[in-house]
This record gives C-alpha cells, sequence and structure tokens, in this order.
C-alpha cells in the first residue's frame, strides 16, 4: 500500500473540518429562523399559566323571553387562546327585593402584558329562582334598575332616585366638582347659574399644608372660576376656565354664554 505523504493528511482533515463546520453553521441558522417564525407566529397561542376568574364588565342589561331571566351584555378579553373562556354567573343571592349576581369569566393571559390587544362581546344570561317582575339587580357591586324594556345602571351619586329636576340643585353642583382635576376636599361656590348655564368657583386644594399643616409649609389656595355647559344625561361639561375678573375668556370660548352671569364678578380668591 502506497503511503500517504503526511502534507495530504493534513490538507484532508482540514477539508473535512472546513465543510464540517459550514455544516454545523447552516443548521444554527435555520435552527435560529425556524425559532423566529415560531416567535412571531400570529397563530401560535401565548404560554399562560393557571386559569384565574375575573370580572367582566357589564355593558347592558336587557330582559328576556323567561320571565325568570335577564340577558346581559359583557365585555371580555380578546387575543390569543388563554384571554378568555366561559362568562358566566359566579354567585347568585336574593335579598331585600334586590337579586345579586357576580358576571365573572377566566382568563389566562390577564396578566401578561400585551397578551390581548382587544375585547370581545358576550352575552350571559342571569336566571333568577322566581320571576324578576321588574326587580333591581346588583351586578358586580353596580346597580341597575328597570327602564322600560331594558335596565339602566343606577347614578352613582343619585341612586336609582330620581334626578334633580333643578339643574342648580347642590347635588348637581357636587356631581359636577367631583368631576373636576381638584383635590377631593374642594367643594364649589355658584356665582351664577340657570337651567342651561352655570359659573362657579373652585379651589384645586383648600388645605394645601393637609388636615394636620406640617411645620414651615405656608397654604397658598389657587382658586378657578369654572364656566360650564348643562349637557344632557350626564349634568354640567366645563367650557372654559378663568382666574381673572368678569367672563374672562368664556365670550370667546362660547358667545352665547349670558354675560350677565359673570360681567359683575370679581377675581377668584
Amino acid at each position: 500500500m502506497p503511503r500517504v505523504p503526511p502534507g495530504a493528511r493534513i490538507v484532508g482533515m482540514r477539508r473535512i473540518t472546513a465543510t464540517a463546520r459550514a455544516a454545523v453553521a447552516v443548521v444554527t441558522v435555520l435552527a435560529i429562523l425556524a425559532g423566529c417564525a415560531r416567535q412571531t407566529s400570529a397563530e401560535t397561542p401565548v404560554d399562560g399559566g393557571d386559569w384565574i376568574t375575573f370580572q367582566a364588565a357589564v355593558t347592558a342589561v336587557r330582559g328576556s323571553d323567561d320571565p325568570r331571566s335577564l340577558l346581559l351584555d359583557v365585555t371580555v378579553l380578546a387575543g390569543p387562546e388563554g384571554c378568555s373562556r366561559d362568562p358566566r354567573i359566579g354567585t347568585l343571592t336574593e335579598e331585600n327585593n334586590l337579586i345579586y349576581a357576580s358576571v365573572v369569566h377566566d382568563s389566562q393571559l390577564s396578566d401578561t402584558f400585551g397578551a390581548c390587544p382587544t375585547y370581545a362581546s358576550a352575552v350571559v344570561t342571569l336566571t333568577a329562582p322566581e320571576p324578576i317582575n321588574g326587580r333591581r339587580v346588583v351586578l358586580n357591586d353596580e346597580i341597575w334598575k328597570p327602564a322600560g324594556d331594558a335596565y339602566e345602571r343606577c347614578h352613582k351619586t343619585f341612586g336609582c332616585d330620581p334626578m334633580p329636576a333643578n339643574h342648580c340643585d347642590p347635588n348637581w353642583i357636587y356631581v359636577a366638582v367631583d368631576g373636576l382635576d381638584v383635590s377631593r376636599h374642594s367643594t364649589g361656590h355658584v356665582e351664577g347659574c340657570d337651567a342651561s348655564w352655570l359659573v362657579m368657583t373652585v379651589p384645586d386644594d383648600p388645605v394645601p399644608c393637609g388636615a394636620d399643616p406640617r411645620s414651615g409649609c405656608v397654604p397658598a389656595v389657587n382658586v378657578r372660576r369654572y364656566f360650564m355647559r348643562w349637557v344632557e344625561p350626564s349634568g354640567w361639561s366645563t367650557i372654559a376656565t378663568s382666574t381673572r375678573s368678569g367672563c374672562g375668556t368664556i365670550t370667546t370660548a362660547e358667545p352665547a354664554f349670558p354675560p350677565e352671569l359673570c360681567a359683575h364678578l370679581p377675581s377668584p380668591s
């Protein structure tokens, strides 16, 4: 058998080694590409943990053909598998002529940021042991009352009682202030009001140093004047604010605002 020169062995080994390295590189690249494809596939479900029960948002309530049942429109998480399943009535009790129910659904991914990018609608049937007969229902701690063939959510301030017909009623003023970006301690001082227009002053924070003023705190209360328009059915809506005397910028923002409500007013203080 002829002897193979040493140089031939080395060259052969180098060629084999280079070929093997090239093959490994190709396999590695293909594996990486396959992994990326798996991560970006829209059809691949996002891995989730345990199914956890959450409240479902109730958006509407209406009657049904069954006198013991109501149909609840709810909103749940939507996206890949694991976002939501089984919207349903969790608990149901009756007390003092009220029907109490929790409306829930399950999710694996609600705590995963961006996993459930959209929402979906669903219908849940609430069935009571006895005919409902116009009784009010409390769903996830919110009370709903009959309104024709459907139900409506009761107001968070007025409850299910009729809202005051007088738009200048102190309760409507309270609701207006509650909707402003001011301290929870702030109250409104009405300077002019009729059925359609309201002007009042409201401090940003009447106790800027707190209920128990800390040492060295010098209270400085900023007060603004609010010009508002009545909007059905929600109530007073802000048009403009001012820290000047008179009508300020309201004549530009809303020319229909009656100047007699504000022309004589001093600067807020």
